[in-house]
């Protein structure tokens, strides 16, 4: 069987798409999956399965949500390996200047195009730094500018949808997923 992080989108942010995490467990179990667990209430499922294409694992979940609480949300499915290749290719040294910087990982739709990646980086400054691997976008900011940082929609400038996390839960998330 292989193990899985599933990153739903937008779920129990803000007091939209609240779905209780012991509801979504069940729902991930009525589909066969093994050793489903969850982490934290925003929508971060670890689960086994003997599915291999991350595409219909997606698109069962999506389907899932939408049949049992009315909700269209984005689902990334996830092996530990692809987490934690993620994780090791994050330039921002979280762990190291942790004290000082707040960082996270933004797992895309797909690869944004030069164009759109371009438009983003041009949107870095005093406050932000931006770099990408592959589907993941890493952003970093100064603890300092956390409340007072421009809002930026990224995934408008870069034309592709996506789900963030920080450092810690993408750390938590590999050891849970390990």
């Amino acid at each position: 069987m292989i193990k899985y992080v599933a990153l739903i989108r937008a779920l129990n942010v803000g007091g939209t798409s609240v779905i209780k995490m012991a509801d979504l467990k069940k729902m991930f179990e009525s589909f066969g999956l093994a050793e489903v667990s969850t982490y934290i209430q925003s929508g971060n499922v670890i689960f086994k399965s003997k599915e291999s294409s991350q595409e219909k694992l997606t698109a069962k979940i999506e389907k899932g949500i939408k049949a049992s609480w009315g909700k269209e949300l984005r689902v990334f499915v996830l092996t530990a390996a692809q987490l934690q290749k993620a994780a090791d290719h994050n330039p921002f040294q979280p762990d190291a200047d942790d004290k000082d910087r707040i960082s996270h990982l933004m797992f895309l739709s797909e690869k944004p195009d030069a164009g759109h990646q371009k438009a983003l980086m041009e949107q870095q400054g005093k406050e932000y730094k931006f770099a990408f691997w592959e589907k993941v976008f890493y952003l970093s900011y100064s603890r300092e500018s956390a409340g007072k940082r421009r809002n930026l929609n990224f995934e408008k400038i870069l034309g592709v949808y996506g789900t963030a996390r920080t450092w810690k839960v993408v750390d938590s998330l590999i050891e849970l997923g390990g």
